[in-house]
C-alpha cells in the first residue's frame, strides 16, 4: 500500500501513541509525606514553616523551624531555609539567630567549616545587634557567650585538621582543648583539707 506524501512513519508513530495513550488505564500514583513521623509532629514544622514565611525577619521563627527540619533528618532542608534567611534578614536585629541556626545546620551534616564561618558571622551580627542602643535585648549577653563557648569549640576543632566524619570522638576532644569548666561538688570528706580541700571543690577540666 502506497502512503499519501503527506503521511510519513513519523506521523503514524505519533498516532500510535496517542491511540496508545487514550486506551490504556491512567497510571495508579503514590504519593507519601516528605517528613517522616506522625501529624502532631509534622503539623508542628508546617506550622513553623509558616511563622517563617509570615515573619522571614524574626530570627526566632527560622532558628525553630531548622532545628525541626534538623531533628526530623531534613538537613539539606534545614541548611537551605537557614542560608536563605540569614541572606534576607540583612537589617533584621534578630539575623544573628539566622546566621545561628545556618552554622547550626552545616554542623548537622558535619560540614564544620562553612559552621564555623556562619558562627563567626553570628556573633558580629550579635555585636552589631548590641552597638544598636534603641534595640535592647536584641542580642542578650548571655546568648553571646553561649556562641563564644560554640564558636571556639568549633574554631578548635576545625583548626586541628581532624575529619568529624572520618573521626567524630577526636574532633570533639580537639574541640574541648578551647574550653575550661569549673566542676562545683563531690563530698566533704573526698575533699580533705588545705591545698587538697580547694582542689576537690573547684578543679579545671574539659566540656564538651
Amino acid at each position: 500500500m502506497q502512503l499519501p506524501r503527506f503521511v510519513g512513519l513519523v506521523d503514524l508513530g505519533i498516532a500510535t501513541v496517542l491511540v496508545v495513550a487514550l486506551v490504556l488505564p491512567a497510571r495508579e500514583m503514590f504519593a507519601s509525606p516528605a517528613i517522616k513521623g506522625d501529624e502532631p509532629h509534622q503539623f508542628a514544622i508546617a506550622l513553623a514553616e509558616a511563622r517563617t514565611i509570615a515573619n522571614p525577619n524574626d530570627g526566632q521563627a527560622v532558628e525553630d523551624f531548622t532545628r525541626l527540619l534538623g531533628d526530623a533528618g531534613m538537613k539539606d532542608w534545614a541548611i537551605e531555609a537557614s542560608v536563605a534567611a540569614s541572606e534576607h534578614a540583612t537589617d533584621s536585629p534578630t539575623r544573628w539567630r539566622t546566621l545561628l541556626a545556618a552554622s547550626a545546620a552545616f554542623v548537622g551534616r558535619l560540614d564544620v567549616k562553612p559552621a564555623l564561618d556562619y558562627a563567626n558571622r553570628a556573633l558580629s551580627a550579635c555585636e552589631s545587634a548590641q552597638a544598636q542602643i534603641a534595640i535592647t535585648g536584641a542580642c542578650p549577653s548571655w546568648e553571646e557567650i553561649r556562641m563564644q563557648l560554640y564558636q571556639q569549640h568549633l574554631e578548635a576543632g576545625v583548626k586541628s585538621g581532624i575529619d568529624p566524619r572520618r573521626d567524630p570522638a577526636g574532633f570533639r576532644r580537639a574541640g574541648e582543648t578551647a574550653l575550661r569548666s569549673i566542676r562545683l561538688g563531690g563530698h566533704d570528706k573526698e575533699r580533705g583539707s588545705g591545698a587538697g580541700s580547694a582542689n576537690g571543690s573547684a578543679g579545671s577540666g574539659n566540656t564538651p
